[in-house]
């Protein structure tokens, strides 16, 4: 698993950081749409295995959000969406339905699929379009992230001796935790220091603590899910990482985190504090 957890990223490192800093404009949000259906996909079967039109009402409500945050990116279109997948949600369940309070409680699990998946992700394609930092921004979480789960993965199998949460994630540990931690900060200030935003040295510090903090979190979420579905794994895609949402699980706090810091905070980023 480690070797093709390696080969894996050999490829989609490199790959990435062409796609963030000199792809063509349509094919991040083009790449980051088709993860989203994919990762809709996941959730369906992990969740809705055997309920009729569950995969549907999953995917068609996700990405009916989706695809306004990706393309017209605007207020209005995003709750327009959000309102569409809450009825094509209900509509399909009253048509689908044959026990009421096993039907209602599954239209609960399938628009926490739409919006965990179909929300979530497309955070990816506003920050990447924040003017002028919007690309470092992106290069910046994914660095962060990736070199906490290598610190929390190394840390934990060389010191891991108290678990983290056991009922949760029975193999994270205290220890690994810890190593993730450091090591996002570790790489999160020397990304600084060479590739845009260009935050001052605390606001760096405090901003990489903040995403290892929410990757970690979005890790106990997805490990949660998956336990609650009796899942190992939400699919296959990424040779030695799983699906989709293994993958992403860790990305979707920290770049929602790093968009709204950018936009809250951009008359005061570079400022040196």
């Amino acid at each position: 698993m480690l070797r093709a957890r390696i080969l894996t990223a050999l490829v989609a490192i490199p790959s990435l950081l062409w796609m963030i800093y000199r792809g063509p404009q349509w094919l991040l949000p083009g790449f980051v749409l088709f993860m989203t259906f994919i990762a809709l996909r996941e959730f369906a079967a992990m969740a809705l295995t055997g309920v009729r039109g569950g995969t549907t009402m999953v995917v068609v409500g996700g990405m009916t959000i989706a695809f306004p945050m990706g393309l017209i990116q605007s207020g209005a279109a995003v709750s327009a969406g959000i309102v569409a997948c809450l009825v094509i949600v209900m509509v399909g369940t009253l048509w689908t339905a044959r026990d009421m309070p096993e039907s209602v409680n599954r239209a609960g699990q399938i628009l926490l699929g739409c919006l965990y998946a179909g929300m979530l992700l497309p955070h990816f394609i506003w920050v990447h379009a924040v003017p002028g930092t919007g690309p470092g921004w992106v290069a910046m979480v994914l660095g962060v992230v990736m070199a906490g789960d290598a610190g929390g993965y190394f840390g934990g199998r060389a010191f891991g001796n108290r678990k983290l949460w056991p009922t949760v994630s029975p193999n994270k540990t205290v220890e690994g935790a810890a190593s993730s931690f450091v090591m996002s900060l570790l790489v999160g200030v020397i990304f600084n220091l060479v590739a845009s935003p260009h935050l001052g040295y605390l606001e760096s510090v405090l901003v990489c603590g903040i995403i290892n903090v929410l990757a970690q979190l979005g890790d106990l979420l997805e490990s949660m899910l998956k336990r609650g579905y009796d899942a190992k794994d939400s699919g296959w895609i990424f040779p030695g990482h799983g699906g989709v949402l293994d993958r992403a699980d860790s990305l979707v706090l920290p770049i929602v985190f790093a968009y709204y810091y950018a936009i809250l905070t951009s008359e005061h980023l570079g400022s040196g504090w």
